[in-house]
C-alpha cells in the first residue's frame, strides 16, 4: 500500500514536472541547479525569470533603436529622391503616407501561427493561399495606386516595404530604393 502510494505520489510529481515543462521550458535547468547546488528552487526560477525579463527588455530596446534608424534612413533616401529630381515632394508625401497605411494593415493581419498548428495540413494550405490571393491583389492595387500618383514602378517597394525592411530588396523585383529599373531583355 505504501509503495502504491509512493509510486502515485511520484508519477504525480513526473507529470507536473512534464507540465510544467511545456509551459516553462527552462524548468527542466532550473530545477537541475537547485538540486545540484542544493538551492531553493522558487529562488532560481527568480533569478531565471528576472534575466528572462532583462533579455526581453534590451531585445525591445534594441528593436526601437533599429526602428528608429530605418525610418530615419527610409525619410533621408526619400529626401535625396527629391533633391536629385527622381521624384517629387507630393510623391514623397504620398509614399510616406501609403507607408504608414501597409505598415498598419500589415501589423494587423499576421498569421497567427499558434492557431495553424491546430488546423490539419488542408486547412493550412487554404490558409496560405488565401494569403497569397489577397497579398497579389494587394500587389495589384498599389501598382494602381503609384500610376494614380505618378508614381514610377520601381519605387513601389518604398511604400509597400516601409523604406526596405529587411535585406537589400523590396517585394517587387528586389531592386534596391533608388536603382534604376531593371531592364527587360
Amino acid at each position: 500500500m505504501i509503495f502504491c502510494a509512493a509510486t502515485a505520489a511520484g508519477i504525480g510529481a513526473v507529470y507536473a514536472a512534464d507540465s510544467d515543462s511545456k509551459s516553462n521550458p527552462m524548468s527542466g535547468l532550473v530545477a537541475a541547479i537547485a538540486s545540484k547546488f542544493n538551492l531553493n528552487q522558487a529562488e532560481v526560477q527568480a533569478v531565471f525569470d528576472e534575466q528572462k525579463t532583462q533579455m526581453e527588455a534590451n531585445r525591445q530596446a534594441k528593436m526601437a533603436e533599429m526602428e528608429t534608424k530605418r525610418q530615419a534612413d527610409f525619410v533621408a533616401r526619400l529626401g535625396e529622391l527629391v533633391t536629385s529630381g527622381k521624384l517629387t515632394q507630393a510623391q514623397v508625401d504620398a509614399i510616406k503616407a501609403k507607408s504608414v497605411e501597409l505598415k498598419a494593415a500589415r501589423a494587423t493581419e499576421k498569421i497567427d501561427m499558434e492557431s495553424m498548428k491546430d488546423k490539419t495540413e488542408a486547412e493550412r494550405q487554404a490558409v496560405m493561399e488565401a494569403r497569397k490571393t489577397k497579398m497579389e491583389a494587394e500587389r495589384i492595387a498599389l501598382k494602381q495606386w503609384a500610376a494614380d500618383n505618378g508614381i514610377p514602378e520601381e519605387y513601389i517597394p518604398m511604400a509597400g516595404r516601409m523604406g526596405g525592411g529587411h535585406g537589400r530588396g523590396g517585394g517587387f523585383g528586389g531592386a534596391r530604393f533608388g536603382d534604376p529599373a531593371p531592364v527587360a531583355n
